[in-house]
């Protein structure tokens, strides 16, 4: 029994010491670069997305530092004192940056890797960003904007948002191991006073606008009447001399009629009248009557 214990003890030892012998199974995923770190420190060399094993091991292990390097959205939230109002300012910045990789093999040093398992370890995107540039895009984002007033933040937001990423893109560029995709305002949050008063002015150019309309609508009402009533006047003056140039013809008309009839009436009344006898007068003037009958 004995020598087939010492046999098994024997091959344990040795699946060990050849399973240490052929090193540790690693990957280096996409958007990563790795380097191997010995006792001695880091190799050279940059890994790029591969698989492959660790060295042979037996009293220390290399193992595989991974550091990310894929694009990242940053956003910082900051309330910003503005002297000229003596107000505060709430501001978003939103960055989408990538690591430079002709920066990447000096953050190997100058970062300490988190350890993940017995053999990877990571330098996290967000801890180069936290660690380099969230503090640039701070103190440059308040430099820039507490030198203007609210009022001309709020009229030139298109310009000075402008003017602001490419300030904030050429510092984030040189201070920084990162490379710039976005930079820029994304969010302004006014204080309350500020949008308060706006709303009120707002407010009261909104009841000027009515008023102003109401006084169109008004003004338009009192000239449609002032018109309507100036067509009636005219018709009704119209109506008038017509009437009167016909009451007047009709006069005529009536007058001439009416003495022609007085005429004849006059005529027959006299000859109903008449004796047969000439009527005393002048030989000149005498009319010789015919006596009809007897």
């Amino acid at each position: 029994m004995q020598p087939m214990k010492y046999k098994n003890i024997l091959a344990a030892i040795t699946t060990v010491l050849v399973l240490a012998a052929c090193g540790q199974k690693v990957e280096v995923p996409p958007a990563h670069v790795g380097k191997i770190m010995t006792k001695d420190g880091y190799q050279d060399n940059l890994i790029p997305t591969s698989k492959f094993r660790l060295g042979k091991c037996w009293a220390y292990c290399d193992r595989l530092v991974l550091l990310d390097v894929s694009d990242k959205a940053y956003q910082e939230a900051m309330t910003i004192f503005i002297p000229e109002d003596k107000l505060n300012l709430d501001v978003t910045i939103r960055a989408t940056l990538s690591i430079n990789p002709k920066k990447t093999a000096e953050l190997f040093n100058a970062i300490a890797p988190t350890e993940v398992s017995g053999d990877i370890s990571t330098i996290a995107n967000e801890q180069v960003y936290r660690t380099y540039a969230s503090q640039i895009i701070q103190a440059q984002v308040r430099e820039y904007l507490s030198k203007l007033s609210i009022s001309e933040i709020a009229s030139s937001n298109e310009k000075i948002n402008s003017d602001l990423r490419i300030q904030l893109g050429n510092a984030i560029e040189a201070l920084t191991p990162f490379s710039v995709r976005f930079v820029g305002i994304t969010n302004l949050k006014y204080p309350k006073i500020i949008t308060d008063a706006q709303e009120s002015a707002a407010e009261r150019r909104e009841a000027i606008q009515k008023e102003e309309a109401q006084l169109a609508i008004s003004k338009a009402q009192l000239e449609r009447e002032l018109q309507e009533a100036r067509l009636q006047r005219a018709i009704d003056k119209e109506k008038a001399e017509t009437e009167a140039m016909s009451q007047a013809v009709l006069a005529q008309s009536v007058d001439s009629r009416v003495l022609q009839l007085r005429k004849l009436e006059n005529e027959r009344a006299w000859i109903e009248k008449w004796n047969g006898q000439l009527p005393t007068t002048t030989l000149s003037d005498a009319v010789p009557m015919v006596s009809i009958g007897k």
